[in-house]
């Protein structure tokens, strides 16, 4: 007798006879004790991989964007979704996996989706969602936006172009509206890693602190900025702003450092995220502002190739240990 292990027909013997005997069916029992376990879909813009099987399959199923891809080919996005989609769906099957498949669903389908934009609608009506400009990392030969995960080395992961920044108008949820809710919830959350909630605390990102505007020196206007110790703002001696930030230009015209401003903005802002986030350069811009604790002393105002600042245009100062944290999430 063979004794290795012949899955060809051990589980496909097996599963017929779970089929037979509809054993992944969902009873809808309403006296049993609710559990819900949500995992992350597959996504159709291919095939799977023994990678998504090492992680059980359907809870990290990340492929293409599934409308370049069909671009590439010459297919239509949705032909090229739902021939995707079953031929997941087969090789799923094709595992074992005890899923229910008369409740399938499939987020490209009106009928699913519609629920969506209902959601949204309501969130845009009671100010939860809103449009503004931010940064991201843009891939021009694939013509779209990637994740700081898909940018590596300063390159796209899929065609290994560079990648630029580029600032557009998207859609933002204003999660601050549920922080205390957030973090109420995680002190309830009993045997978790404390890891795992410091992570989720963090993502939260409430920071307690007070914001002041370090009025401009010679002209109108002032610098606004966030931190949680302003009693150290009585020793600030300089201001400095991410260089993405209007004021970086605006000051700079008309001066001796408008040239030297624009090299320094040009070079910077071709740098990578990983590169900036250890960045510490930076370049006068030519103007002065005023310290609001030690009028009228003058502090001077630079641009700085760091990262911390730059989601929500707030300025960092030598006086604040932190920035504020990215208040919204991209929808």
């Amino acid at each position: 007798m063979d004794t290795r292990y012949d899955p060809q027909a051990v589980e496909a013997r097996w599963q017929a006879r779970w089929a037979e005997r509809h054993a992944h069916e969902a009873r809808g029992r309403t006296d049993a004790p609710k559990f819900y376990c949500l995992e992350m879909f597959p996504y159709p813009s291919g095939r799977i991989h023994m990678g998504h099987v090492r992680n059980y399959t359907i809870g990290d199923v990340v492929g293409l964007p599934a409308e370049n891809a069909a671009i590439e080919r010459g297919i239509h996005p949705a032909v090229w979704t739902r021939d995707n989609i079953d031929n997941m769906r087969g090789q799923l099957r094709r595992m074992g996996f005890s899923y229910d498949w008369r409740r399938e669903i499939a987020t490209c389908d009106p009928e699913y989706y519609r629920w969506e934009q209902e959601f949204f609608l309501a969130m845009l009506e009671r100010g939860l969602a809103y449009r503004r400009k931010s940064l991201v990392n843009w891939c021009a030969r694939c013509q779209t936006v990637l994740a700081n995960e898909q940018v590596e080395d300063g390159r796209c992961w899929r065609c290994e172009s560079v990648v630029e920044e580029r600032e557009l108008e998207q859609w933002f949820l204003r999660i601050t509206a549920y922080a205390e809710e957030l973090l109420i919830g995680c002190d309830t959350l009993v045997g978790w890693p404390e890891k795992v909630l410091t992570m989720q605390r963090n993502w939260i990102g409430k920071s307690v602190g007070a914001e002041l505007t370090f009025p401009l020196a010679d002209r109108e206007g002032g610098i606004t900025v966030f931190t949680t110790r302003p009693d150290t703002v009585f020793g600030a001696t300089f201001v400095s702003l991410a260089v993405e930030h209007p004021l970086v230009a605006a000051l700079s015209i008309g001066t001796a450092q408008e040239a030297a401003v624009a090299e320094f903005v040009q070079r910077v802002r071709a740098q990578s995220t990983a590169e900036r986030a250890v960045g510490k350069d930076g370049v006068f811009v030519g103007a002065y502002c005023r310290n609001p604790f030690s009028w009228p002393f003058r502090l001077t105002i630079s641009a700085t190739s760091s990262s911390r600042a730059r989601t929500t245009w707030r300025s960092g100062s030598s006086c604040s240990r932190r920035t504020r944290r990215r208040s919204t999430r991209r929808a």
